[in-house]
C-alpha cells in the first residue's frame, strides 16, 4: 500500500499557501516549527473538497493529527512511501 506524505518542508509550504488562500483547514505556523525536520507526517485520511481542494488528515505524531486543505496538484505531487503488507 502506498502512502503519501508531507516532509517538514513541505508541510510548512503547504501550510503557508493555505493561510495565504484563506483555506478552511490550517495550521498555526508557530506549532509546525516544533516538528521534527527528519520525520514523514503520512496521510491517513483525504477526500476532494468543495470541488477545488483536498481536505487531508495527517498525523503528527503518535497522539497528534492535523487537518490541511490543499489544492489538488499539491496533493498529486507529493511524496509517497509504500507500506508493507501482512
Amino acid at each position: 500500500m502506498q502512502v503519501k506524505y508531507f516532509s517538514k518542508d513541505l508541510l510548512v509550504k503547504a501550510n503557508k499557501a493555505a493561510i495565504r488562500t484563506n483555506r478552511n483547514r490550517s495550521l498555526e505556523p508557530k506549532f509546525l516549527t516544533k516538528l521534527d525536520e527528519d520525520n514523514k507526517y503520512p496521510i491517513v485520511w483525504a477526500t476532494p473538497h468543495n470541488d477545488v481542494e483536498m481536505r487531508v488528515r495527517l498525523l503528527l505524531d503518535a497522539k497528534s493529527e492535523a487537518w490541511l486543505d490543499i489544492p489538488f496538484k499539491t496533493y498529486d505531487k507529493l511524496p509517497v512511501v509504500t507500506m508493507p503488507t501482512h
